[in-house]
Order: structure tokens, then C-alpha cells, then sequence
């Protein structure tokens, strides 16, 4: 009889065990993301074990953020572990241009979500005109907007003529090319005949210049056929540096045109 009450109380005591799963330890269906989705294979399961992990991929057209996990768990409370949106629209990597690089900070980043802005420094061999730095901001198309040139090239100033010698030059800023000419009689010291316009430190200069020396003199070697003894030792005993020689000979003249005289052979006469 005392344990009647107890007894009209047990119904209500056992409802809540109606409520659990019937697979005791199961989690249910998975949950939805707008922005991504689970295996296409396992898509419409009611029902996974304790300890199941399902991996999430990106909608078309869209990217996964990289410090977001993609992954989820069924716990032992029988519920899937906390899942936030992963996936983003984005840029692919900002634009490269001549004039200046990206920032180290950016340069660090392997995710660029719709709306970011990025900042450039200026190249080596450029400096800003300008108080500000070029920007660039990933837009709703996933594309780049363009990058202002607000970086120009440095110069050198007017390059220094060499001694016995010109520099043709047509530009003198970075990367400027010019050319090294001697003057007549005189040749290069190298076989280097340009200058650049190139980097210095934080600056730039031109590179260094080549000389102009005084050509050597060639020694004749070409005979010239019936040419008279006195012309032959005067030939051989003297050099002379002319861009023109004319040398009067028995049969006629020859004209030799080089750096030095020519040498005239002496003619045997026979019989």
C-alpha cells in the first residue's frame, strides 16, 4: 500500500526516455551551410555513428577561408560539433607590377575575401611621387581594381663624358641605356661600350664609365708589288698613324686605307 504513490509517478519519470534516439549514441542529419556542402554520397544520411567526421566543400565560385575549419564531429552527446561559414567569395593573388611590390604584410596572406584592400611599396630604382601608397581592393567580381602608378623612375642626371670621348644618351632614368663613342684615333678600353642606369644603395647612378685610349698602331704586313727600295725602308722604318696613304710605286700607286702605312716589297728584276 505505501508504495502506490511511487507507483502512479513512474509513467512520468520514464516519458522523457521516449525522447532520445532510438540508435542510442547516433547523431542525426547533418546540418546545412549556405556556402558549402557535405559529400554528394552522404549527402541524405539520417544517422551517423559517435566519432563520424564529415568534410565540407566550397560552393562554386567560392573559396575556403584558411583559418576556418571545414570539418565536423559527432560527439557523444550525440550532436554535431559547431560548424561556422568557411567559405568566402575572393581575389586570387593581387597583381604584380613593375613599379612596386606588394607589401610584406600582404605578401604574407593566402586569402584575400571580397573588399580587401592591399598596399604597395615602390620598386628599387622608383620612388612616389606622391604622400600615398598604391592600393589595390579585391571587388565584387573577384577582381583586382588596377593599380595606381603613383611610382616613378629615379634618375641618374646627365652621364660624364669620358675623356677623348662621348656619351650618346636619350633618357637618364632608371634602366636608361647609353651608349660610349670615342673619338677618332681613339678606341674603348673594354668591350663594354653602354652605360646603365641602375640601382645604388637606396638610389641609382650610372655604371662605370669605360675609357677611351689611343688605338695602337698597326704594322704593315701587305706588300705592294713594284714599289721602290728607298719607299720600302722608308715604309718599314716608320709608322705613321693617318686614316688615309697614298703610296707613289714604279707600276702606279696604292691606296691603303688602315691605321698605319703600309709596307711596299722591293721588286727582283731578272735577266
Amino acid at each position: 500500500m505505501g508504495s502506490a504513490p511511487y507507483r502512479s509517478l513512474l509513467p512520468l519519470l520514464l516519458s522523457p526516455l521516449s525522447l532520445l534516439p532510438v540508435v542510442c549514441g547516433d547523431c542525426g542529419p547533418l546540418p546545412s551551410l549556405s556556402r558549402a556542402e557535405p559529400p554528394e554520397d552522404i549527402r541524405h544520411k539520417n544517422s551517423f555513428p559517435v566519432g563520424s567526421k564529415v568534410t565540407y566543400r566550397c560552393l562554386q565560385n567560392l573559396s575556403k577561408i584558411p583559418s576556418r575549419l571545414d570539418t565536423i564531429m559527432c560527439l557523444n552527446n550525440s550532436l554535431w560539433s559547431n560548424l561556422q561559414e568557411f567559405c568566402d567569395h575572393s581575389c586570387q593573388s593581387p597583381p604584380q607590377v613593375a613599379f612596386a611590390k606588394l607589401s610584406k604584410e600582404d605578401e604574407m596572406k593566402n586569402f584575400y575575401a571580397v573588399g580587401i584592400t592591399v598596399s604597395y611599396d615602390c620598386s628599387p630604382g622608383y620612388e612616389n611621387s606622391t604622400a600615398e601608397l598604391p592600393t589595390s581592393t579585391c571587388r565584387e567580381n573577384s577582381t583586382w581594381s588596377e593599380v595606381p602608378e603613383l611610382c616613378h623612375k629615379q634618375s641618374c642626371g646627365p652621364p660624364t663624358n669620358p675623356e677623348h670621348g662621348t656619351v650618346v644618351a636619350t633618357d637618364h632614368l632608371y634602366l636608361a641605356r647609353a651608349k660610349v663613342v670615342c673619338n677618332e684615333g681613339y678606341t674603348l678600353s673594354s668591350r663594354v661600350s653602354f652605360i646603365l642606369c641602375f640601382t645604388q644603395g637606396n638610389g641609382v647612378a650610372w655604371t662605370p664609365l669605360p675609357t677611351c685610349q689611343v688605338s695602337p698602331s698597326v704594322t704593315g704586313t701587305t706588300a705592294v708589288a713594284n714599289s721602290t727600295p728607298h719607299l720600302e725602308k722608308k715604309a718599314s722604318e716608320n709608322h705613321y698613324i693617318l686614316p688615309l696613304v697614298l703610296i707613289p710605286c714604279i707600276t702606279g700607286a696604292a691606296v691603303i686605307v688602315a691605321w698605319s702605312i703600309k709596307k711596299c716589297s722591293a721588286s727582283k728584276k731578272t735577266g
